[in-house]
């Protein structure tokens, strides 16, 4: 979590949030529930059996003697049928106990296992269709590929689950080509055995968890399963949201409001109190055992914001936010939803200690090959910027990296060789607010036909190329391939407190503004951008916004 990596700047931001008064609850509030154990286990075990009746019922036996790679095959096709069912958040407490809800993320589940299954019938039958023309085969894939990545792009939704699918196919067929060999597996050679288990599977994994989760877990073993929620803001938002939560019967309570005492607390179906106010939260929290918190108030100012972000996401607890409070988010991004209210998580970070660590690894990994892969061109733009114009190479801009240490990054010269304030003077005046998108609606906010720049930097800077050398700082732990743009030390100096948030990570050669609005977006809305980053981060959200990038620096979106 970012708080632990800043502990001193995290104490700092949070005025509210004295040493004394910090009670950590994470024990309790990440108490271990059977609620997901359980849906986990019965999904393994209806998919299995039902493999196995379905095996049997065909007249192949399942656990026959002698015949173990045969249950092996069957057992590795039934993990598919439940393969997709974290990717529609099957296992998430709040998001599964409105049947509708939970019916059709069964069946969107259930039809990227049923694709998963066809390509790995196929990939097993393909020689077999094709015979020995490996040509024929090969144009084959090569066809699939080119439309796979037209899929990718036209309908990115769903990229995610067609690769999982494609390689979940692969693992499978490669475990069981170790286990049997080249032949094909007889639970495929037989047409009928494969999709009598599937329907089979299907039909008791919809029956028993409609039982468990609508029966036993929403009515019978309601209370303990109930997580405790407060809200910050006494608004008609507020309102709204705990009506629905009431009306619903969402799984979980409303303790109170957290807010001054003269705008704490409203009357709904079941009138809700004030619990006290901003600066005693993590009392609040302690006494009730909060489990999220759910922000309403609009006039929360930034500093506050990010102090609660911070003392939530370290202690383990959720945070929600209605779009209108960060309407960049919800324009630019794919929004999360609570109870099926469409809302923008600030999430827990676990084990953010090892995931940095893992990300360091993960950025050399990929860091290293591509810097030799395009040395040539790195020797080419070399000679193109020594022809084009006098001066170094490589201009050394003095950054702000993590948690505010100064680095040299590297870039392709672009500019010739002066020193001129008009960036900083620009610069200067963005942060203060003095230039936004109200003003300068359908331009960029960023310089335009800047004098300094040279026809190659010109190049260079369209297709962003003047920013290879920071591979070079990627590899010396300087910056991340995904993170926060790193800053310049005169733009560090006018940050406010909640601004500098954004330099507790490493910075990146691209980030999450850079791909959903480059220089579009006002700084205040860069900044939101970078911190629902930080508070979101995964390798899903890197390897995305990596994906994205390819398609932003081609499409030439946002560079001068």
């Amino acid at each position: 979590m970012a708080s632990t990596q800043c502990g001193d700047e995290t104490m700092e931001l949070t005025p509210f949030l004295n040493k004394s008064d910090v009670v950590s609850k994470k024990n309790k509030i990440n108490a271990f529930s059977p609620y997901k154990p359980a849906l986990i286990a019965n999904d393994l075990i209806a998919a299995g059996l039902t493999f196995g009746l379905g095996s049997w019922i065909t007249g192949l036996g399942f656990f026959e003697k002698g015949n173990l790679s045969y249950s092996v095959v069957l057992l590795a096709l039934s993990f598919v049928v439940v393969a997709f069912f974290s990717s529609y958040n099957l296992y998430n407490y709040h998001l599964i106990f409105l049947k509708k809800k939970h019916l059709t993320s069964l069946l969107k589940s259930f039809f990227w296992s049923l694709i998963t299954v066809t390509i790995i019938t196929f990939l097993f039958t393909s020689p077999y269709l094709f015979g020995d023309i490996p040509f024929i085969t090969g144009l084959f894939y090569l066809i699939a590929v080119t439309g796979i990545m037209l899929f990718a792009r036209f309908f990115s939704d769903h990229l995610l689950n067609l690769l999982k699918s494609i390689g979940i196919s692969f693992l499978v067929v490669g475990t069981i080509g170790l286990i049997i060999g080249n032949e094909v597996p007889i639970a495929l050679s037989n047409r009928f055995t494969i999709p009598l288990c599937f329907v089979l599977a299907v039909g008791t994994i919809l029956a028993s968890r409609f039982i468990l989760v609508h029966l036993v877990f929403n009515i019978w073993m309601r209370r303990k399963f109930r997580r405790q929620l407060a809200i910050v803001g006494s608004d008609k938002e507020a309102e709204r949201i705990t009506d629905f939560i009431i009306d619903h019967n969402a799984p979980f309570w409303v303790t109170g409001t957290v807010g001054t005492p003269d705008e704490c607390g409203f009357e709904v179906s079941v009138p809700k109190s004030c619990l006290g106010a901003l600066n005693e939260l993590p009392k609040i929290l302690s006494e009730n055992n909060i489990n999220e918190i759910i922000v309403t108030d609009e006039n929360l100012d930034k500093k506050s914001l990010i102090s609660l972000l911070d003392y939530c996401t370290s202690e383990g607890i959720n945070v929600w936010f209605p779009p209108k409070l960060m309407p960049i988010i919800d324009m630019k991004l794919y929004i999360d939803n609570f109870c099926s209210i469409p809302m923008i998580r600030l999430c827990l970070q676990r084990n953010s200690w090892l995931f940095t660590k893992v990300k360091h690894g993960f950025d050399a990994l990929i860091t290293l090959p591509v810097f030799f892969l395009q040395l040539p061109l790195f020797l080419l733009i070399c000679a193109a910027i020594k022809l084009d114009s006098k001066g170094p190479v490589f201009y050394r801009a003095k950054s702000v990296g993590k948690n505010g240490t100064f680095f040299s990054m590297l870039k392709f010269r672009s500019m010739r060789v002066n020193d001129s304030e008009i960036h900083k003077d620009y610069v200067t005046k963005l942060i203060k607010g003095e230039i936004n998108s109200e003003d300068n609606k359908g331009q960029p906010l960023k310089i335009t036909n800047d004098p300094r720049v040279t026809r190659v930097g010109k190049f260079l800077r369209k297709f962003s190329l003047d920013e290879l050398p920071q591979l070079i700082n990627v590899l010396k732990g300087d910056m991340s391939i995904v993170g926060p743009r790193p800053c310049l030390p005169y733009e560090y100096e006018i940050y406010k407190d909640w601004h500098k948030k954004r330099t507790s990570v490493r910075p990146g050669i691209t980030g999450l503004w850079q791909v959903t609005g480059r220089s579009e977006v006002s700084f205040e809305d860069m900044i939101l951008l970078d911190l629902y980053y930080i508070y979101n981060r995964s390798f899903m959200i890197d390897l995305s916004i990596m994906y994205e990038t390819i398609f932003v620096v081609f499409g030439k979106k946002g560079a001068y």
